[in-house]
């Protein structure tokens, strides 16, 4: 099974996002757009795993210490990978909540280390994906929309499945833990 764990964004982060991707959306239809049921930041992608690894990645996340106070962040502006030239993927940054996400990536790294599984050696980074560019071309894709600054608190730590499609990937929860309300 293809697994991940990430911080979704609540939902009215989404419907924002959604709102101010959409003339993105039609100017650019041959990008390969993230379905808004999918903006997250991702804290480790771990490919495909079977059953037993699964089970004890569920595990990890019933850790007490993966449950620290929800993450105060704000939406930042779109940039793209790789940093220069034509983009293969398309990103909204974070501009608030940077140090936040990088300690709680870096505990969850520790908990998923006795399981085998080592962080990725790009590091961590931030963002959250919003199309991928595949075969075609944007010149300034880290211009192409306006980004509201909002303000939310990441609530959620999720391990998902993801299952590939010809319409996308499709993100179904497999173990779900809240993060303590914050204050701001």
């Amino acid at each position: 099974m293809r697994v991940f764990a990430a911080l979704p964004l609540p939902s009215a982060v989404v419907a924002s996002l959604d709102s101010a991707l959409a003339p993105a959306r039609r100017a650019y239809p041959g990008l390969r757009w993230v379905s808004v049921g999918g903006f997250h930041v991702t804290l480790h992608f771990f490919g495909e795993v079977p059953e037993p690894g699964v089970a004890a990645l569920r595990q990890v996340l019933d850790h007490p210490d993966l449950r620290v106070p929800a993450i105060a962040a704000r939406l930042g502006k779109i940039g793209q990978f790789p940093p220069r030239g034509n983009p293969r993927v398309l990103w909204v940054g974070l501009e608030r909540g940077e140090p936040e996400m990088r300690a709680y990536w870096s505990l969850f790294e520790k908990k998923i280390a006795p399981l085998g599984w080592t962080p990725d050696e790009r590091g961590f980074s931030a963002h959250i994906t919003v199309a991928r560019a595949g075969k075609s071309a944007i010149a300034g894709g880290d211009t192409i929309a306006e980004i509201p600054g909002t303000d939310f608190f990441l609530e959620e730590c999720v391990l998902f499945q993801s299952i590939l499609g010809r319409d996308g990937a499709q993100y179904v929860p497999l173990k779900k833990i809240f993060l303590e309300r914050g204050q701001e």
